[in-house]
């Protein structure tokens, strides 16, 4: 895990001035090396900048830049590629002689020698990187098949600017600060920005299951964003014959040989463990492939009602494992939601525990940690699964009615229940029914009517009527015939993409802690994708069903039997107690700057007061955090 950070400009004095700074700003992602080269790439300038967490071969033959030996070909790599040892053994045969053992190494000597066409789409792992192909004077980017790995960029004048990171690309000098108001309806309607935008008109999320190969042409008449991208990987259609007593055993097979190839490490590794299936599953996989390992659970000690630690201690004691309770108090948890904010690449609803949880694991001496991410999204684990379908049965049978009525039917339904909750119900009543649709408003933050009262109108910002870009939409493909498959592939592509897996990814960097996410193997989102809905839950089944069938060994029925729960702190109550002070500092903030209606945001504040243990709070605690965040970019 590192950070990476590119410029290309006709002016190499550009260059050399713009990317120290690119660097320094997300020196978190790299604590243990940094380097950088400078090289002419047709008529332009190109400078690569990297930063080393040393997870994999700490030898300096794993040093980056990494400059192939023959060729000259250069690569800047976030991430690990966890089949690296296959395609390593393949180029030992066919005469490739290496100076290390690492997988940085063998990702370059594989684009040397097969070329990124036949490369990229054979990597199982969590990457971004950029690679230079000296003899054809070819730039490639390429994101990994689920978005893992973050990789932003940046049209400047003549050329490009690319980074692990949003506030690598403001530090350039480069880019105009003017902000995006699709990114901020998209934070708002969301609770994350929605990809491919950033807070900043000029900055966006480079595709997910995409490379772009770039020549020195490209840069000629203006660099243009879609030239030479490629889509290297899908959602797998689901395979109607496929049976649960195929499907049971190869998820058995696979999650354990992920598992086993995510703990390749040269450095301290352990696992989150809560009480939940996914990282029980995960934590007792890896227990049987390495001994001694660690596992954490972090909990909150004012609320011993939410508190993990003793069904993940009674888990850590039959799997063996060296066991941690971090215990974080309200003082603790207050200054890391301070640090949080300060520590923001791009603003968020969520990220927040991910934060506490990998500042309390990184200073336990930790740098790498496992994570149950993707069980909840691949095998059915929301409540989106059992409510989507419910909804469109009830749409479907409401169809005749129109819209302006089933909305009003809904606020007749929803007297007594909160604003918020009222909201939501009166938007998915007036949804076109679709799965696509439905699915959105149930993950709705603010409702139609909350971003109009602060001046957001889809249409006039050039999306679509759920407040998320046209081309996210034309992307979410679904199939009608399987819900269940189509809110697997939604909920990877917008909640996990647009939110968990970014923050997870910011959030763990910020402490130099790498977050493994097993769960999302690349063979495990082939075959997951492919099992038809319903097989992976059929009538009457629990949620994540298939899991639950495939490791009956490790989940004892005090797990089976709890509802879904999770680390908690208690935001809502800080932002009228000790946080207030700084949460009206983050909505003066909004208010200065010529973005969202002044007395829109005064009315969250107060409908907030007044329901302080609504959803609501939810919503005002984005708007501050926005605030805040666009105090300390200096936008306002």
């Amino acid at each position: 895990m590192c950070g990476i950070a590119g410029i290309i400009a006709p002016d190499e004095q550009l260059v050399r001035k713009a990317l120290p700074p690119m660097m320094d700003a997300q020196a978190h992602r790299g604590p243990d090396e940094r380097d950088s080269t400078y090289l002419r790439f047709g008529n332009v300038s190109l400078g690569f900048g990297h930063l080393r967490l040393k997870i994999i071969d700490l030898s300096s033959s794993a040093h980056q830049p990494m400059i192939h030996p023959q060729t000259g070909d250069q690569i800047i790599f976030n991430g690990e590629i966890y089949n690296f040892q296959v395609l390593r053994r393949e180029l030992e045969a066919s005469g490739i002689r290496f100076r290390g053992h690492g997988d940085t190494e063998t990702l370059l000597h594989a684009l040397t020698e097969w070329g990124p066409e036949k490369t990229i789409p054979r990597l199982q792992g969590m990457f971004a990187f950029a690679y230079y192909e000296t003899a054809r004077q070819r730039l490639v980017l390429a994101r990994d098949s689920i978005g893992i790995k973050p990789l932003y960029i940046a049209q400047i004048p003549g050329g490009l600017i690319f980074a692990s990171e949003v506030r690598a690309l403001i530090a350039s000098g480069r880019i105009e600060r003017t902000l995006d108001p699709r990114g901020i309806a998209g934070l708002l309607a969301y609770g994350a920005v929605q990809h491919p935008f950033t807070l900043f008109k000029a900055i966006q999320s480079f595709p997910a299951g995409h490379y772009q190969i770039l020549t020195r042409e490209s840069f000629g008449n203006g660099y243009q964003p879609d030239e030479g991208l490629q889509r290297f990987w899908d959602f797998p259609a689901p395979d109607p014959d496929l049976t649960e007593q195929q499907a049971v055993p190869r998820i058995r097979q696979i999650i354990d040989d992920a598992v086993r190839d995510h703990l390749i490490s040269d450095v301290p590794t352990g696992v989150f463990l809560s009480s939940g299936l996914d990282s029980t599953i995960v934590a007792g996989v890896a227990a049987r492939h390495t001994p001694h390992l660690r596992s954490f659970t972090v909990g909150f000690e004012d609320q011993p009602d939410l508190s993990e630690f003793q069904l993940a201690r009674e888990t850590a004691e039959l799997f063996n494992l060296r066991h941690t309770e971090v215990h974080i108090t309200n003082d603790d948890a207050l200054s890391a939601t301070e640090s949080w904010l300060r520590a923001l690449d791009l603003p968020s609803l969520d990220g927040l525990n991910v934060y506490v949880i990998s500042g309390a694991v990184r200073r336990q001496g930790i740098t790498v940690a496992l994570s149950g991410q993707g069980g909840d999204e691949l095998f059915g684990g929301y409540p989106s699964f059992i409510e989507v379908p419910r909804l469109r049965s009830m749409a479907s049978k409401a169809a005749w009615m129109p819209a302006a009525f089933r909305r009003s039917l809904a606020r007749v339904a929803t007297v007594g229940k909160s604003e918020a909750v009222r909201q939501k119900a009166i938007g998915m009543a007036g949804s076109d029914g679709g799965i696509l649709s439905l699915y959105l408003h149930r993950r709705r933050a603010m409702s139609d009517p909350q971003l109009h009262s602060l001046g957001l109108e889809a249409g006039a910002l050039g999306l679509s009527e759920d407040f998320i870009p046209p081309q996210s939409a034309a992307d979410a493909a679904v199939d009608p015939c399987d819900i269940t498959w189509s809110i697997s592939r939604l909920e990877s592509q917008f909640y996990m993409g647009n939110m968990l897996l970014r923050d997870g990814d910011a959030d763990g960097m910020a402490h130099s802690l790498e977050i493994r996410v097993p769960l999302l193997d690349q063979r495990l989102l082939d075959f997951a994708f492919a099992i038809p809905g319903s097989v992976r839950l059929p009538a009457g089944g629990r949620p994540k069903h298939l899991l639950r069938a495939a490791f009956p060994e490790l989940l004892r029925p005090a797990l089976q039997r709890q509802g879904k729960r999770g680390f908690e702190l208690p935001v809502r109550r800080w932002m009228l107690g000790p946080m207030r002070e700084l949460c009206q500092s983050g909505l003066q903030t909004l208010k200065s700057i010529d973005l969202l209606r002044p007395q829109s945001l005064d009315s969250f504040w107060t409908a907030f007061e007044r329901e302080p243990e609504s959803p609501i709070w939810s919503r005002v605690f984005t708007l501050c955090v926005l605030g805040l965040y666009l105090k300390q970019t200096r936008i306002a």
